[in-house]
Parts: structure tokens; C-alpha cells; sequence
């Protein structure tokens, strides 16, 4: 009988011991808040897909910081020192909501969910925006229409 009990022992042990083997020992978690699987979790799927999200993002910051000072001074009629600053209020408020994301990243959501967050933000943003520049853009070429009429 005791020879059983120190089989079924070491068979316990060598199970644990394998199942360690499998799970990361950084802390990471899973999506369910189980210790992460090394071969389900952090594939290069998911690399690439932050990387490529990271790269439209810088994209799209820089795209917009190129264009703002002449949509300031040509569209809202701002005078060159006033596009300055609103573009440096700008840039500030990205570096401090990249902070703010940083931190509830490391505090409570994890990377990817905060990053999956913050893209849905993006998207849902650029949209309105795009709507909303739309609608001048309609508005513009209406007026443009009807003074073409009116000559």
C-alpha cells in the first residue's frame, strides 16, 4: 500500500511539474485570468497584429500633425502663432492620453484589451470626424453649386 502511495505521489508531482513546465512564469494570464498556455498564448498572430495597429496609429498622428496647421490657419482662420499652439495642445494631449493608456494598461486591463479599447475609440473618433468633414465638404459644394447658378 505504500508503495502505491508514493506512485500515484510522484505521478501527481510529474503532472504538476509538466503543467508548470507549460504555463509562462512572467505572471501572464489568459483572457480567463488562468495562467498563460506558451502554446496558446502570444502567438505571432498577435505580434503582428500590434504592430500593425501601432503603425496606423503613428501614421495617422503624424498624417494629422502635418495637416492641422494648415487646416487651422487656412479653414478656422487662425494667424501662424495661434496654429502653433493649438497643434502643441494637441500633441501634449497624445503624449498624456499615451500615459493614461499605459497605466490602465498596467493596472487593470492588460495589453490587449486596452489595446482593442483604444482602437475602438480611434475608429469610432475618425469616423465622426470624417462624417462631420463630410458634411462641411457636402455643404461647401452646394454653396459652390448654388453660386454657379446664381451667375
Amino acid at each position: 500500500m505504500g508503495c502505491l502511495n508514493i506512485v500515484q505521489k510522484i505521478r501527481v508531482e510529474e503532472k504538476t511539474m509538466k503543467q508548470q513546465e507549460e504555463c509562462t512564469f512572467d505572471g501572464s494570464v489568459d483572457k480567463h485570468g488562468h495562467p498563460a498556455v506558451r502554446n496558446r498564448t502570444g502567438s505571432w498572430f498577435a505580434g503582428i497584429l500590434i504592430l500593425v495597429n501601432q503603425g496606423l496609429a503613428t501614421l495617422a498622428f503624424f498624417g494629422v500633425g502635418v495637416n492641422l496647421v494648415l487646416f487651422l490657419t487656412r479653414v478656422m482662420g487662425q494667424d501662424n502663432a495661434e496654429a502653433a499652439n493649438s497643434v502643441s495642445k494637441w500633441t501634449g494631449t497624445v503624449y498624456i492620453f499615451s500615459l493614461l493608456g499605459a497605466f490602465l494598461s498596467d493596472s487593470y486591463w492588460g495589453r490587449y484589451k486596452t489595446c482593442a479599447i483604444f482602437q475602438a475609440i480611434f475608429v469610432v473618433v475618425s469616423s465622426q470626424l470624417s462624417y462631420a468633414y463630410g458634411l462641411y465638404a457636402y455643404e461647401c459644394l452646394i454653396r459652390i453649386f448654388i453660386f454657379t447658378l446664381h451667375r
